[in-house]
């Protein structure tokens, strides 16, 4: 295990990179990682022990920012879709909003989508979920136990528009001063506080007129900067994502490596708790209880 590094430089040339969803209310994670070109592979994440457990590779397009993870960390729901005719055919259509049991990708509920307009998908409790655009469910993949809300059937001033994936929890953004357009806010930074530290993440990627505002994940770096209580600067790093886990701890990724990250004497030192650059894609089956409801 790689201890006290201090320039995370030298890990982006990894030929990956990876974004985690932190369960709301236990010590579970999810990580997605993104590498060779097409592939995404999933890890499901013991944030208490630091144990990772490898899941089910996938050959096609993931959504990150439409997914979530139930607050107790059992079930995964995720906007995905492989754009070929014999999904199609199959009832599937070319993009598709399943539940699965992580780190297993395969469908326990399943609602075809067929572009990449909807997809929007949070949990409001274990087994109720919010979604956006869906149509009847495939046959062979009923929701099951699973209480189903469309956004299209909520008022507009109910609360529950107002959820967000757990990935966004607690983040609070910065608008910009220049607002130039009309159907959305514009962030320049979102801020996110844990122990009377502050973390913000500066918005580097797309623009419009100028403004970035890049709010989802994506392979860019984005520069985080840790503010002590007093609201001085203390440290800056970049990475593909970090946040503060269940137990406060500051984690990041770069490239396909999982880092715990300190502040001693001053400095910032990180610690690699796991790496998973070397992985490559592998056919898996999920066991039996993976399957079924």
């Amino acid at each position: 295990m790689i201890t006290r590094i201090e320039d995370l430089s030298p890990l982006f040339e990894d030929r990956c990179w990876m974004f985690v969803l932190l369960a709301r209310q236990a010590n579970v994670a999810v990580i997605l990682r993104r590498g060779p070109i097409r592939w995404w592979h999933v890890t499901l994440w013991d944030t208490r022990h630091d144990i990772f457990e490898g899941g089910q590779w996938f050959r096609g397009r993931m959504y990150p920012e439409r997914c979530d993870l139930s607050p107790d960390g059992k079930l995964f729901i995720y906007f995905a879709g492989k754009y070929r005719l014999g999904d199609v055919a199959r009832g599937y259509d070319f993009t598709w909003i399943a539940v699965s049991r992580p780190p297993y990708l395969t469908a326990l509920a399943l609602w075809p989508v067929g572009d990449a307009w909807g997809g929007q998908s949070v949990f409001i409790d274990d087994r109720t979920v919010l979604v956006a655009k869906i149509s009847k469910h495939h046959p062979d993949h009923p929701p099951g136990p699973l209480r189903v809300f469309e956004y299209g059937s909520l008022k507009k001033e109910d609360p529950l528009r107002n959820a967000v994936p757990c990935w966004q929890r607690r983040w609070v953004g910065i608008p910009a001063s220049v607002q130039p357009s009309r159907r959305y806010v514009l962030y320049t930074a979102w801020r996110k506080s844990s122990d009377g530290m502050t973390m913000q993440r500066n918005a580097t990627a797309k623009t419009v007129q100028g403004i970035a505002y890049d709010p989802y994940p994506s392979r860019h770096r984005s520069l985080y900067t840790l503010y002590r209580p007093d609201g001085k600067p203390v440290a800056q790093f970049q990475a593909h994502w970090a946040d503060w886990d269940q137990r406060g701890r500051l984690v990041a990724t770069v490239g396909g490596r999982m880092l715990e990250g300190k502040l001693k004497g001053g400095k910032l030192l990180w610690r690699q708790i796991a790496a998973m650059h070397d992985e490559k894609p592998a056919p898996m089956v999920a066991p039996d209880w993976a399957q079924h409801w």
